[in-house]
């Protein structure tokens, strides 16, 4: 991921793309994945291995990135990225899924704990990836990507398939258990509060670099900002059961919330390079912390039978749906008001969802106190 999250926006401006035609392709990127997540999901529940729809993705998505260096024109981009997305973005809910299962069977394991290693590789690969893209030049990201996958897939091959437990064993009929799960306050509330939440998150990341470079930095520094932002995980991920255990999901939920809040104000307001790099070092509080309580909170809503789907459309929703909205707009915002306006804007409409989630848990809170009075 390390090879291709971070140069999309650089990629993209490389080409000679405006603002508004860089949100156009995030859009259509936020389209296919708001298709593919969770039908990928419903592939891995209906087959039962997440291993097998995993590493087919990752192949494919390893075969379309070779082509980018070819891709020139906006024709050929608006094509290619978005063909490349409906393979690439099941990779992390169903990686997320495959983790939670794997350590469900390992009490003395956590998702987080296993998470950690994916920010430790994106931390110390994007560097001297960096550096070789400032020699040869930005296709370089590409037969990167091309190769570790290959070598991821080796490894998953090589994996044991995770064991199901009792009551997972029994294949569920996946539509009547769908309308069971879309039917569910607590899980569609969920879904509305993250979407309109990361309309303002999806294009702080999308943006990033564009906003790195209008304070005057350079795509080297751009690239330490994500190692550092990465290695900021690391934390959060290591001691994410003991904080699962402390303030439960929907605690972090909040808090990483609020975190955002902050870190969306502050971009708002910075002035050189080193204030984005030094605010990027939040993003273990707000963005992993929320990874970590997401996958929880939904694991606890979901029915047997169901998880992968349960994540994958809750992925579709804060990745694809959110990013098609919010790249659109905030692209078409930037190009008449400059970028960091917009950060502002954002900050306003994450306070808006967190207060929205707040008061989507009233309904559960009353229903608590009742069965609790005599």
């Amino acid at each position: 991921m390390g090879c291709f999250n971070p140069y999309v926006a650089i990629i993209l401006t490389d080409r000679g793309l405006d603002n508004t035609r860089i949100g156009l392709v995030l859009t259509l990127n936020a389209v296919v994945s708001i298709l593919a997540q969770p039908a990928w999901g419903l592939v891995s529940d209906k087959i039962r291995s997440v291993r097998k729809v995993f590493i087919f993705c990752l192949a494919v998505a390893g075969l379309l990135i070779l082509l980018l260096p070819w891709a020139r024109s906006l024709s050929q981009l608006v094509v290619l990225y978005p063909l490349i997305l409906f393979f690439l973005s099941p990779l992390a809910p169903l990686l997320d899924v495959w983790t939670y299962q794997g350590v469900s069977n390992h009490p003395h394991s956590s998702c987080g704990q296993l998470r950690l290693f994916g920010s430790l590789g994106f931390a110390v690969f994007v560097i001297p990836l960096g550096r070789l893209v400032s020699m040869w030049g930005l296709n370089v990201t590409s037969y990167g990507f091309a190769l570790l996958a290959v070598v991821s897939m080796v490894i998953s091959l090589d994996l044991a398939p995770v064991r199901a437990n009792e009551q997972t064993v029994m294949r569920p009929r996946l539509l009547p258990q769908l309308r069971l799960l879309l039917g569910q306050y607590r899980y569609v509330s969920f879904l509305v509060i993250i979407f309109l939440a990361f309309l303002a998150i999806q294009p702080m990341f999308g943006f990033h670099a564009r906003l790195m470079l209008s304070v005057g930095g350079t795509q080297e520094q751009f690239v330490w900002t994500m190692a550092l932002a990465a290695l900021s995980e690391i934390p959060v991920f290591l001691w994410s059961k003991k904080l699962l255990a402390r303030f439960r999901p929907v605690r972090l939920l909040v808090f990483s919330l609020f975190v955002f809040i902050l870190r969306l104000t502050a971009y708002a307001l910075v002035r050189e390079a080193w204030q984005v790099t030094a605010i990027g070092l939040t993003h273990g509080v707000s963005f992993a912390l929320f990874l970590i309580a997401l996958v929880h909170y939904i694991d606890e809503l979901a029915p047997e039978g169901l998880k992968s789907s349960a994540l994958t459309i809750a992925s579709a929703v804060y990745v694809g749906l959110s990013g098609m909205a919010g790249n659109a707009l905030a692209g078409s915002l930037m190009d008449r008001l400059e970028i960091q306006p917009v950060y502002g804007i954002g900050a306003l409409v994450v306070l808006a969802a967190l207060a929205l989630f707040l008061l989507s848990l009233l309904p559960g809170r009353q229903k608590k106190l009742r069965q609790a009075d005599p």
